[in-house]
């Protein structure tokens, strides 16, 4: 598991201008899910636009929840010793 934080407004910032791709920042699985989504509804222009802003709340939602375990795991680390 990586341990370093991941920032919440890179993951915003990457996700409002790229969509799907800039989810690969914060979560590799739910980026390729939803390019795979947006590709196959590219021709009723909505489902794509549903995936974008989708990936916007999935990228924070993913990026809360990494930090929030390294958080976590460092307190453990730090209550053993």
């Amino acid at each position: 598991m990586n341990l370093n934080p991941k920032s919440r407004l890179v993951s915003l910032v990457l996700t409002v201008l790229l969509g799907p791709l800039g989810l690969f920042y914060s979560s590799v699985v739910g980026g390729l899910i939803l390019c795979v989504i947006a590709f196959v509804s590219l021709a009723t222009v909505i489902g794509p636009v549903i995936c974008w802003i989708l990936a916007i709340a999935i990228g924070d939602h993913c990026t809360y929840k990494h930090n929030k375990n390294i958080d976590n795991i460092k307190s453990l680390v730090a209550n053993k010793g």
